[in-house]
């Protein structure tokens, strides 16, 4: 029965060579769950090895692109976790071990480093018919390849964690898994006896027995407890422990560069700033200036003004009586317009003569 589908992960690697598989599929399974309840594994195999279906049997649900959804194989390192008999269960399906090169990265996922439980090798079955068959024999031959691709990425010690899964089941048609091995031939015999002679058989077509997958994780925990824990050599988790060290000095540059960049930034700003606020005090002193000396200039102006015109002589205000302008031919008595100007306090013009006429 499903159960509650929980939190999903695609996680997907650029691939290019074997030591860089080697590193991403042990950094794929790698949140630190030490819960005793809790398996990873990681699916392992050539491409049609039925690795996509087997991880959806095991969780019990679709989760993985298999069959006519996925033409072209898995491509990218994906990882789905479930809950699998009331245990929480991780899964990783991978890319085909003998053609990484054409993996191509959608998104990288950095996870902390903690191991696969188990690495499961999946060898699918063939029909009785097939055997003997030069199909046959060029998929065996790719499969055992594909075994020791495991050994040559992960060392010895990765056969203590490892189980050959035999998918397709259903081909087996009456036969037990003991006799297709010994049909299979030596090749395929001497890589179940390298792994302990630990293996397993799936029926991809009937999802519904989950007495399979029950058996497959109580076989997963005898690996377990025979390895003493999940599979994480040394020389791995140094390597692996290297890389975030790496990743994380990386970052670390990058986030004082950006500190340095924004600093230097802020710097420049403040002295632009400082810049423009004394070109703008200097303008305005500059202005205040020019304004206090045309001030003084106009208030000198208008103080020259007013002495020069003190300095200047003062103009009688008395009338003036031009004799020119008497009329011609009259006849008048002079002496009484001389008295008559003289009482008025006037002054008496005769031509270019002026006599000022004061009465005593």
């Amino acid at each position: 029965m499903a159960a509650e589908k929980e939190a999903e992960e695609t996680v997907s690697y650029e691939l290019h060579s074997p030591s860089e598989l080697r590193i991403v599929l042990l950094g794929i399974i790698s949140q630190a769950l030490h819960s005793a309840s809790e398996l990873r594994m990681v699916l392992l195999g050539i491409s049609w090895a039925g690795k996509s279906a087997a991880g959806n049997t095991i969780l019990g649900r679709e989760e993985f692109r298999s069959g006519s959804s996925s033409s072209a194989g898995t491509k990218e390192c994906e990882k789905r976790t479930g809950e699998v008999s009331g245990r929480r269960v991780t899964v990783v399906d991978t890319p085909d071990l003998l053609d990484t090169a054409r993996v191509e990265i959608e998104r990288c996922v950095s996870l902390s480093a903690s191991g696969p439980h188990a690495l499961l090798l999946l060898i699918r079955v063939h029909s009785k018919e097939m055997i003997d068959s030069a199909a046959w024999k060029s998929t065996l031959k790719k499969d055992c390849k594909a075994f020791d691709k495991v050994q040559e990425l992960f060392g010895g010690k990765a056969l203590k964690n490892t189980m050959i899964l035999f998918t397709r089941g259903d081909l087996l048609r009456g036969r037990t898994i003991e006799q297709y091995i010994e049909e299979a031939g030596e090749e395929l015999q001497q890589r179940v006896e390298k792994c302990g002679n630990r293996y397993h058989v799936l029926n991809n077509k009937n999802r519904s027995d989950r007495t399979q997958v029950t058996q497959l994780l109580d076989k997963i925990d005898n690996i377990v407890k025979g390895s003493g824990g999940c599979y994480l050599p040394n020389e791995i988790y140094q390597e692996v422990e290297e890389r975030i060290r790496r990743k994380e000095q990386e970052l670390n540059e990058k986030h004082k560069e950006e500190l340095n960049r924004k600093e230097e930034e802020m710097k420049q700003k403040y002295e632009e700033e400082q810049r423009r606020r004394e070109e703008e005090m200097k303008q305005k002193y500059e202005e205040e200036q020019r304004r206090r000396e045309e001030e003084m200039m106009e208030k000198l102006r208008k103080q020259m003004k007013e002495e020069e015109l003190e300095k200047k002589p003062k103009k009688s205000k008395l009338p003036v009586t031009n004799c020119n302008e008497l009329p011609h031919n009259s006849k008048f008595d002079l002496n009484n317009l001389f008295e008559t100007q003289i009482s008025a306090g006037s002054i008496l013009s005769f031509g270019s003569y002026k006599y000022s006429c004061t009465q005593s």
